[in-house]
């Protein structure tokens, strides 16, 4: 399995890339990236909220969905309904834990909680704007940059080992996957934002021999 940050449609790596998303890409790769088995999975970010609106950063628990959000997931449903897929393995934190009840109500699969694929902890810089949001820095009372990709990694590889899932998390779980398995954070043609629409499902899939992995949009 090959691992490499490549230049999207030939354009400037860095500029598709910022450097603390290589550096999470080093932090992965210290870590062994994915390591769980498996033959694909699907992705989805939670649906918009109050903070995502206002572009705020986001305590780590007591932000919930919106109207809009609550109907993103309602529109996601659908979209996951005939896919094979065993189990949801969703972050806790409220957002994320109902756009995993929405999304499930069509589909009729069980919904597992992980801790693990929470957000990352922005201490006191929770209420903070997050335009130009500092990724590398060490928020007072949060998490540093390795202390969450080391976290996330380990709950993404946990869900993993279920077998066929959906995980249900956040914009900066997927920047954490992006960086495990070599892909730029920024492919506007791929992901639709910078990172990840909210309550957008993604396809995620290993590669065969010396391949890629694939992120998808449904």
């Amino acid at each position: 399995m090959r691992i490499c940050m490549r230049e999207n449609n030939g354009g400037d790596l860095k500029m598709d890339t910022p450097d603390w998303h290589k550096n999470m890409a080093e932090l992965a790769a210290k870590q062994g990236g994915i390591t769980a088995p498996t033959r694909g999975f699907y992705f989805v970010r939670h649906g918009e909220t109050f903070y995502n609106d206002a572009q705020v950063i986001q305590p780590v628990m007591g932000s919930q969905l919106n109207a809009n959000g609550k109907a993103q997931a309602e529109k996601a449903g659908p979209k996951l309904k005939d896919r094979a897929f065993d189990a949801y393995y969703a972050s806790d934190q409220e957002r994320a834990w109902m756009t995993a009840q929405i999304i499930a109500s069509h589909c009729g699969r069980p919904v597992h909680p992980n801790p693990d694929l929470r957000e990352r902890d922005w201490g006191r810089w929770a209420g903070r704007s997050n335009v130009d949001l500092q990724w590398a820095g060490s928020p007072e009372r949060g998490e540093t940059l390795e202390e969450f990709v080391i976290r996330t990694l380990r709950g993404i590889n946990s869900a993993l080992e279920n077998g066929d899932v959906t995980v249900v998390a956040h914009g900066g779980t997927f920047a954490v996957l992006l960086a495990a398995i070599g892909h730029p954070l920024r492919r506007p043609e791929k992901y639709g934002a910078r990172v990840l629409d909210n309550a957008a499902p993604m396809r995620v899939t290993p590669p065969e021999g010396d391949g890629e992995w694939k992120v998808e949009a449904l």
